[in-house]
């Protein structure tokens, strides 16, 4: 065997001995999931202002209510 595939069976060995005693093999490789992704792919955060954020800090447009 060459050295990279040395290090990377080492490498599956130690990531099986840490996942004991649990019945699945670690998983390395990429994703096999055959289902359509629960939020589109492309999907961004929205964009909000540093005002924004400092008045959500003051509590500025929410309504607080009083506990009894």
């Amino acid at each position: 065997m060459d050295e990279k595939k040395k290090q990377k069976d080492k490498k599956v060995d130690k990531a099986g001995n840490m996942s004991f005693p649990a019945s699945d093999a670690p998983a390395h490789g990429k994703a096999t999931s055959t289902e359509p992704p629960a939020r589109p792919a492309d999907r961004t955060p929205p964009r909000i202002t540093k005002e924004q954020i400092e008045q959500a800090k003051r509590g500025e447009g929410h309504k607080h209510q009083r506990r009894s």
